[in-house]
């Protein structure tokens, strides 16, 4: 029997009164959703000069049902980068922390997130209910993410959260050539990291090896998650693998898998989430894909409403077998221009990459551009390789299987595969940067697709 996610009893007790707690149902929560959407774009127009300017043509009653949202504008990555400063509700002296995210090969001004100890406590509560899908009392985890020393980081903030449970926690960093050692010695039965961390561990060495059944969960974040890679640390450690969702202007968490692991369950306490069409804005009905935007409800230093996320997912249309009235995000397809460009007319994305490279053997990572040359384009993958790898052969099976992919088998563009330099450690990804699939031609030369 699928045991039902633990988020369902959190939120819950979040929203029931004091005094007059009654079991969630569909229609309490987005009560309470509207009631704080409407607390929200209050808040926001009284104390954020951003928003006050946004929404100075909304009436002050424009929403009275949830889908009265769809008439509000949206937030975008560029104010952000421009505006940052000006959406804060709260004095600069109240802000506990600031987040500043570059995007990979732009030059220009840097996103800003911040957030209050308020702020910061509902992500502490989130990450202690949600992992407890994954970790019992007395389990110890080991957080492969950046930043484990640095106050009120990710890791910091999950390793405080662990400790509620009774769950302890170590935080090294990624490094999947001393890791299995460390594994042993602490004990560790879970481990929390990003996708190609976590497979680096899996393959680099004895890793395999030496860590079979005695990893019991792990937890992949941060980044796209392929089903290559749950595929192959599933059967590297023989453990079941959850995947969480989430984004800094979130919080960092957004939601996570129950044990069906068959989608997210969000922490719709904290967060309301749209589909929309990416093209018009219209918000899209349950089963269709389309772009998450995200508004945030109980956020103090930065409230963020109807932030596009530049995400590409869908909710399900049928009920979870864990049995819960939380909604289901399924896994995200996609983002928004980043790793979705066009070659001779079609698509070609990050994800279909890394479904064709990573079930092969001794591929830890990989780094993806494409350029223009003499006769098109080219596209240029360079690998990296556990250190037990055959080079040649990897290469050879890498190019087959790309050559099979449909955008490039149709097309003229150029295949170009780079072996890692002698003595690498096969992790080309740094920790705090996503993966994404560089488009390096000429502007005038290349598009998106839409």
């Amino acid at each position: 029997m699928t045991l039902k996610t633990p988020l369902e009893n959190w939120i819950q007790r979040i929203i029931s009164k004091e005094n007059d707690p009654v079991p969630l149902t569909r229609s309490s929560l987005e009560a309470y959703q509207l009631q704080k959407l409407r607390e929200t774009l209050f808040y926001t127009r009284e104390n954020s000069p951003f928003y006050r300017h946004l929404l100075r043509d909304a009436g002050t009653d424009s929403v009275r049902r949830i889908e009265d949202m769809a008439r509000l504008p949206f937030t975008t990555s560029e104010d952000l980068k421009k505006y940052s400063l000006r959406f804060l509700c709260v004095s600069q002296s109240s802000i506990e922390r600031c987040v500043t995210l570059q995007s990979s090969g732009t030059t220009g001004p840097a996103k800003r997130v911040f957030f209050t100890r308020e702020d910061l406590e509902h992500t502490l509560d989130f990450f202690h209910h949600g992992m407890s899908t994954l970790v019992n009392p007395g389990d110890r985890v080991m957080i492969l993410l950046p930043g484990g020393g640095r106050p009120d980081s990710v890791s910091d903030l999950l390793s405080r959260a662990l400790a509620r449970m009774d769950v302890q926690s170590l935080a090294p960093g990624p490094d999947p050539q001393n890791t299995p050692d460390a594994v042993i010695g602490q004990g560790i039965t879970c481990l929390v990291g990003a996708p190609v961390h976590v497979l680096a561990l899996a393959r680099c060495g004895h890793g395999e090896n030496c860590l079979k059944n005695r990893i019991k969960s792990v937890l992949l974040t941060a980044d796209n998650i392929p089903s290559a890679i749950v595929d192959a640390v599933e059967s590297a450690f023989n453990c079941k693998v959850y995947r969480h969702y989430g984004m800094t202007e979130m919080g960092w968490g957004g939601g996570v898998e129950c044990d069906a692991r068959d989608g997210y369950h969000l922490r719709e306490a904290d967060l309301f989430l749209e589909i929309i069409d990416p093209e018009t804005g219209r918000p899209l009905p349950d089963g269709e894909s389309g772009e998450v935007v995200v508004t945030t409800l109980t956020r103090v230093g930065m409230p963020l409403i109807r932030y596009r996320t530049g995400d590409i997912s869908r909710f399900h249309t049928s009920p979870c077998s864990c049995g819960t009235v939380l909604k289901r995000l399924d896994r995200i397809t996609g983002r928004m221009t980043d790793d979705d460009c066009l070659v001779s007319g079609m698509s070609l994305t990050l994800p279909v990459l890394d479904e064709a490279l990573f079930p092969l053997p001794g591929v830890m990572d990989f780094r993806a551009g494409l350029a223009s040359c003499r006769n098109g384009d080219s596209l240029t993958v360079t690998l990296g390789l556990s250190g037990d790898a055959d080079p040649d052969a990897v290469a050879a099976a890498a190019r087959e299987k790309l050559a099979a992919i449909h955008a490039i088998r149709t097309s003229r563009i150029q295949l170009v595969i780079e072996l890692p330099q002698p003595g690498s450690s096969g992790l080309l990804t740094p920790g705090n940067r996503k993966r994404t699939l560089e488009d390096n031609r000429p502007k005038s030369t290349r598009r998106y697709s839409d």
